[in-house]
């Protein structure tokens, strides 16, 4: 179950951000195509599920997932530091649209973003955690 539901979540997301690649199979930078990273690259990635029901009649029942979402960008070799942070929050933003919409499954909550910081300019990345209910 818990597959079909990433498989869900990923389904959805990349019909809502058709211009986006959305994979469940997270790859360094460097085994990333050029396309996919001036695409901008979103990986659905499982951490844990945990906060089970855990009462009579629902043992390991109703888990959330920990997830996380990482974007992945590059933009050309000159782009200054400042406008690959721009493109991660633009990326972020549509993300978010996402998660304020119809979604797959019975909840997410966004839990935090973590930016690149410019360190890796012209790459860029951020990386969301996710409380699922599926």
């Amino acid at each position: 179950m818990l597959a079909e539901k990433l498989e869900d979540i990923r389904e959805d997301l990349a019909e809502a951000m058709p211009t986006r690649v959305v994979t469940r199979d997270f790859l360094d930078f460097a085994q990333r195509s050029q396309v996919d990273l001036e695409a901008g690259t979103l990986t659905i990635i499982t951490q844990r599920e945990s906060r089970y029901a855990n009462y009579r009649g629902r043992e390991a029942d109703l888990g959330r997932m920990s997830l996380a979402a990482v974007g992945q960008l590059k933009l050309p070799e000159d782009a200054l530091p400042s406008l690959v942070e721009d493109a991660e929050f633009a990326f972020a933003e549509e993300v978010k649209d996402w998660l304020q919409g119809v979604l797959p499954v019975n909840a997410v909550d966004l839990i935090e973003t973590r930016f690149s910081g410019q360190m890796d300019a012209p790459y860029g990345w951020f990386a969301m955690t996710w409380e699922v209910l599926p």
